[in-house]
């Protein structure tokens, strides 16, 4: 009995590092600073992964900001964000930076969206990236970041 007591301490003191160990990668698509808020996805990523979720924390009057890879010069482009609760988060502008440092013709570029939480509660905000002749699920590439307003 006394080992039974002794293992089950043991057990409860060690849980929470195996849980800590088990939970790293959902730590690193979650990002709780609560003011101001960055998510940033390059083409490569999307090459890897064609479909995106991230989670976020924020507090009332914070800023999101979605900095996403780009390349109009493949004829792919970025859809409007979808946004399920705009009485939550509402976007404030949406900006094409130019690729900066390669001087290549045909380099990628990154779309910039700004998002700013106007109340607390849930949100969630959703956009593709396709050719608008392309169809079907191999032809799209997406992103959804699930928003927690505090």
């Amino acid at each position: 009995m006394k080992k039974l007591v002794i293992l089950g301490l043991v057990s409860m003191l060690l849980l929470p590092l195996l849980t800590l160990g088990c939970s790293e990668k959902a730590a690193t698509e979650t990002t709780s600073s609560p003011k101001d808020q960055t998510v940033a996805i390059t083409l490569d990523e999307f090459a890897q992964q064609k479909s995106m979720l991230k989670y976020v924390e924020m507090v009332k009057s914070g800023t999101l900001t979605v900095r996403l890879g780009s390349n109009p010069s493949t004829g792919y482009s970025w859809g409007d964000a979808q946004i399920t609760h705009p009485d939550v988060i509402k976007q404030i502008s949406r900006n094409y930076e130019k690729p900066t440092a390669t001087g290549l013709m045909g380099a990628p570029g990154t779309e910039v969206w700004v998002f700013e939480t106007t109340d607390t509660g849930l949100a969630m905000i959703k956009m593709s990236y396709s050719r608008p002749w392309e169809t079907g699920a191999n032809a799209t590439f997406d992103i959804t970041v699930n928003i927690n307003v505090r």
